[in-house]
């Protein structure tokens, strides 16, 4: 949402806030009137956002629009981190309650999204797009073996995929496997410049794909840093850690 519409928002909230509202003293209670208010300003001024949020398909995965930020957790959670720096409500406090909220909503959602791909992918081994998204998650993990063994699925169904092209050469880095790493790093720039990229495919059963993925974005830029960031770590292990092992 644009920065002004956003400004918008928060003021209109706020001015409902006032006139429902003869004490405007932050408490717990308030957090959850903000929520209440956000939502029907939300819903009137924007229709058909509404709309296209009611027709998601269905899925089994986790799903980020589902949170529910009612809770006494979250509401104490909120007042919390926010309770020395307010004594009343007002536009500041309310844009803070919703980033919070939002910070919040996206960690409990990265939490059961993560244990959702794990439980899943290997169940799905002729699945590209879930072996993928596994990838993903093994990588920020640190889980390099496992999340190798699951870009390695993906490429066998797309090798022409940039995004995994370059994922596999940084776990091949993490692995110490320098000279494969750079292979796959410069196919990766070679699919992109050329613009042979084929994107992720989505070629299984809809439902038990997540309607908010976290994926992997490559570029050409994001591509040459990483082999810039090869060469480093490469001339650290030859120059420097090397001669200590021999």
């Amino acid at each position: 949402m644009p920065r002004a519409s956003i400004h918008r928002s928060i003021q209109e909230i706020f001015e409902l806030y006032k006139k429902r509202h003869v004490i405007q003293a932050f408490t717990l209670d308030s957090i959850n009137e903000i929520f209440d208010i956000g939502n029907e300003v939300f819903m009137k001024n924007n229709p058909e956002e509404v709309e296209r949020l009611s027709k998601r398909p269905p899925t089994q995965a986790p799903d980020l629009m589902d949170d529910e930020p009612f809770t006494f957790e979250r509401t104490f959670e909120i007042f919390k981190r926010l309770e020395k720096h307010f004594n009343e409500v007002n536009p500041e406090l309310i844009q803070r309650v919703f980033e919070i909220n939002s910070q919040l909503a996206w960690d409990a959602y990265r939490k059961k999204y993560n244990e959702y791909i794990l439980k899943i992918f290997p169940g799905h081994p002729n699945d590209e797009y879930i072996n993928y998204l596994a990838a993903v998650v093994l990588y920020d993990l640190k889980r390099y073996e496992e999340g190798l063994k699951c870009i390695n699925l993906a490429i066998v169904h797309n090798g022409s995929s940039a995004s995994y092209t370059h994922l596999k050469g940084l776990f091949l880095m993490q692995r110490g496997e320098y000279e494969s790493a750079r292979t796959f790093l410069y196919q990766a720039l070679f699919l992109v410049e050329l613009l042979q990229d084929v994107s992720p495919r989505l070629v299984g059963k809809a439902q038990i794909y997540p309607t908010y993925p976290i994926e992997f974005h490559t570029s050409a830029d994001l591509i040459r840093a990483d082999l810039k960031k090869l060469d480093r770590v490469e001339n650290i292990f030859l120059y420097e850690v090397l001669p200590l092992i021999n």
